[in-house]
Formats: C-alpha cells, structure tokens, sequence
C-alpha cells in the first residue's frame, strides 16, 4: 500500500493541469456538437431512413430527452463511482452509441442510438465538469478555466452547424456521428495518461435511490410532454395530464430531499443562494440561445435558401464574438467579480437578438446578420462565464458532480422547453398571418421575427436575474476555494486530494 501511494503521489506531480483541461473540455465540446450537428442533415437523414414528417424531429429530441432526463443521476454518480472512472465508462458508452448513430440501418435504430448518446453525455458532462472543478481550486485559476468550459456552450452548438453543413456537402450524413469515434478514442488513451486516479479514501455515501429515480423520471416525462407539443397542443389532455405529472413526481423528488439521509443535491446547496438563482439564470439563457440557433437555421436555409455549408459558416462571426467575450470576462473575473457581467452579457446578448427579429427575405449577411451574431456572442460569452462560476463557485469538491450536473440540466432543459414553447408560438403566428392572407414567405419571415423578439425577451429577463444573482454573489463574497469540501460537508467528507491545485 505504501508503494502505491508514493507511486500516486509522484504521478500527481507529473500532472499539467492544462492537459487536463484540454481533455475534459474536448470531452465536453463534442457533447456540445452533438447538440446541433444534426439539425442542417435532417432532410437528407429523412430521406435516407425513410422517416415520417412527425417521427424526423426525434433524431434531436432522444438527444435532449435522455440527455436532460439522466443528468442528476451523472452527477450523483460521478461523486459516488468516481470522477474519472465515470468519465472513461460514459466516454467509451458515447463513443459506441456514436457508431450505432452513424451505421443504424432505418428510422427507429437511429432513434434508439440518439437516446444512447444522450444517456451517455448526461454521465460524461458532470464526470467531466467535476473533474475540472476539482483540478483548479485557486479563485483565480477556477475562473479562467470556467471561463474556458462556459465558451463551449454557445461555440460548440455553432461549430456543431458548421461541421454538420460541412459533412453533409462535402461526405456523407452519416460522417457527423462516426467523426466522434477517433476523438473518443484518442481521450480514452489519453485518460489514465493525463488525469488522475481516483482517491477511494474517503468513506462512499451511500446513494440515494428513490430521489434518483423520482428527479429523473420528473425531468424526463417534464422534457418529453414538452417536446411533443408540436403534435399535442399546449391545451391538450396529453400534455396537460404530462406536465402535472412531472409536478407531482417534482413534489416527490423535494419531500424526498428533505426527508433523506444523504439526499441526491447536498442541502448545503441549495443554501447557496446565489447558486440556485444562477442555476435558474441558466436556464432561461439557455432558453434563448438554443432556439435563436434552431430559428436562424431554419431563416438561412428557408428564406434565404443557403447551403449547409453556408449555414454552417455563417455563425462564424457568432463563435468568434463569443470566444473573444469569454477569454476576456474570464481574465476580469479573477479581479473584479460577476457582478457586471452577469447584468451587462445577457442584455448585450438581448440587443443582438432583438436585431434578428428585424431581418427579412431582402436582409444581407453583411449589413444585417453579421453585426447581430457578433454582438449577440458577445453578450453570451459575457454571461456564461460569470454564471457558471457563480453556479458552481460555492460547490465542494467533494460534490462537485452533482452542482456541474445542476448546470447542464438546466441547460438541456432550458434549450429544450425553450425551442418547445417559442416554436408553437410561431407557428400560431404564421398560420394566423397566412389566414389573413399573407404570402407565405412572408408569413414565415413573421414568424421567425416573433421567435427572436420572444428570445430577446428571455434574454432580457436573465439580465434581470443577472443583476440578483450578482447582488447575491457579492454580498456573499468569493468563495474560500481552499475550504470548499468542508464548506459543503461540514468537515464530514473531508480527504486529500490528487488533483494539482493550480495551472503552474
């Protein structure tokens, strides 16, 4: 035993927490992609697979169902099984559940793959989020690596179109699952290379079983009723009799919270005020960013009749704008605090979205697309950077996968309910202005300008829940990142870590 822990010990030592970094956020950038990667191939998927019109949408929605609907059992899990032996299982599962996507012979095999993959990345992305929080503990070295992994989110949904646009012209659909088979595998054989084992020191909590499954199956059935209202109206039995379902089984999963021993979110958590506001800021963002991408796909390709290369390349400037506002609030965070740009990024993000919903058949890219993409990237990766570090500044080590999981489930869930409400709304709106006797180019082109006014004004209300969320976080102060486990466990989970505590 000795000779293993001097052995750990000196392989800690040889650890660059930048390549850990590098590992954990590719893991996380190809999650991202696969968010979007489908969305410029799904006529050409149809055709292929000989899908119905109403069975086409599920390639995307299996994705954000499972993905949404397991992520508070990935983050229970990664603080009981391990941070990175979760991360190499739920790896490995994506990458299979990628090759079934990309060699599924008809409809319901690729349907059934999708659901895979997003069981998968619900595992991967809190393993990897917590192993990342785990990594850097220094205020300073959390907020540029945070800043890092909160880019991802608006960059990997673009790069996922322009990579899809790109497959699909120049290979062959199904290149956009199997291109994850090499990435995956070069991260498996990097993994025991670059992060460290495990410490299996400290006692296992035991998990909590019933509010695992009562949290999981609210999400799910709570996603699900959501993305069938474009078959099943907001006002239908169906989808009344769904969402008080999922209110019920929410009931449940909350008395079970306080009623159990270890419960699935540590109640230090919830304590956490300025958390649980960011965790509900990030899901009316996400809300808002998710469908500007599903909307202005639909613009590019239906109105303006582009290709999925140009879609594709078109969000550019998006992902340019936004990477520059990340690496820049990241480097400020360390010094200066959320506070502003947790106000200021998301009504920037609303002003871009706002010119969006001003665009028509005869708008150019240059004059008109380009100056509301950059300016709406830049809001965005303002805010994202700020939040997330907010949402899971206050988070243990030690429970870390649980608070990353909180994030991303209130992301997949945002993105979902988001495209779900706003894209019903358009439709009402398009179907009226036909009804009136409108073209129906230009009827269309309506509808879209009412999906973004209705997205501005999502962003607008993060704003809102910026500015408190930013009150709160300043009256609590920053985070003693060096206390944080004992923080949250009241010294009850307290153990050594083999992570590296800072990037030099």
């Amino acid at each position: 035993m000795p000779t293993h822990g001097t052995a750990a010990t000196a392989r800690t030592k040889t650890v660059d927490p930048r390549f850990v970094l590098l590992l954990v956020c590719t893991a996380q950038f190809v999650l991202l992609i696969d968010d979007t990667i489908v969305n410029v191939a799904l006529p050409t998927i149809g055709s292929d697979l000989k899908f119905s019109e109403s069975s086409l949408s599920w390639v995307t929605n299996a994705y954000f169902l499972t993905f949404g609907g397991f992520l508070l059992i990935g983050g229970g899990l990664a603080d009981l099984l391990g941070r990175r032996r979760l991360f190499g299982w739920s790896l490995a599962a994506f990458v299979l559940a990628s090759a079934a996507c990309g060699l599924a012979p008809n409809a319901g095999t690729l349907i059934a793959a999708r659901a895979a993959q997003g069981i998968a990345g619900a595992l991967l992305s809190p393993a990897a989020l917590s192993i990342l929080l785990a990594t850097f503990r220094e205020r300073g070295e959390r907020a540029r690596a945070l800043g890092i992994w909160a880019a991802l989110t608006g960059l990997g949904a673009a790069t996922g179109l322009l990579v899809g646009g790109a497959l699909v012209e120049w290979t062959h659909w199904r290149w956009i699952f199997l291109i994850n088979l090499p990435v995956g595998a070069v991260a498996l054989f990097l993994l025991p290379r670059v992060i460290p084992a495990d410490d299996r020191s400290a006692p296992v909590r035991a998990p909590d079983f019933a509010g695992a499954a009562l949290g999981t199956l609210a999400v799910l059935l709570l996603v699900y009723t959501v993305v069938e209202t474009d078959t099943h109206p907001w006002d239908s039995g169906r989808t009344i009799a769904g969402l008080v379902g999922a209110a019920v089984l929410a009931l449940g999963f909350a008395l079970r919270q306080r009623s159990a021993a270890e419960p699935l979110i540590p109640r230090s958590l919830l304590k956490i005020r300025q958390a649980v506001l960011a965790q509900l800021m990030v899901l009316v963002a996400a809300g808002g960013l998710f469908a500007m991408f599903f909307f202005l796909t639909l613009y590019m390709q239906n109105v303006q009749e582009w290709s999925p290369l140009r879609t594709g390349l078109s969000y550019l400037p998006f992902s340019v704008g936004m990477g520059v506002a990340s690496a820049v609030t990241a480097k400020l965070l360390a010094t200066r605090g959320p506070a502003v740009p947790l106000a200021l990024g998301p009504a920037i993000a609303a002003g871009g979205m706002y010119a969006l919903s001003r665009l028509d058949a005869e708008s150019s890219f240059a004059a008109h697309l380009m100056p509301a993409l950059v300016v709406a990237g830049l809001g965005l990766g303002m805010a994202f950077v700020a939040v997330i570090q907010v949402a899971t500044g206050g988070a243990g080590e030690a429970d870390g996968g649980v608070a990353s999981a909180m994030v991303t489930t209130c992301q997949q869930i945002g993105a979902a309910i988001g495209i779900a409400v706003i894209v019903t709304i358009a439709k009402s709106y398009r179907d009226e202005r036909r009804a009136a006797g409108a073209h129906p180019l230009d009827a269309a082109v309506d509808s879209f300008s009412r999906a973004f006014e209705i997205q501005s004004i999502l962003m607008g209300a993060a704003a809102v829940l910026g500015i408190v969320v930013g009150w709160a976080a300043h009256r609590a102060g920053p985070p003693d990142t060096a206390a944080l486990g004992s923080a949250v466990k009241s010294g009850s989970d307290a153990r050594p870590h083999a992570q590296p505590s800072s990037v030099g």
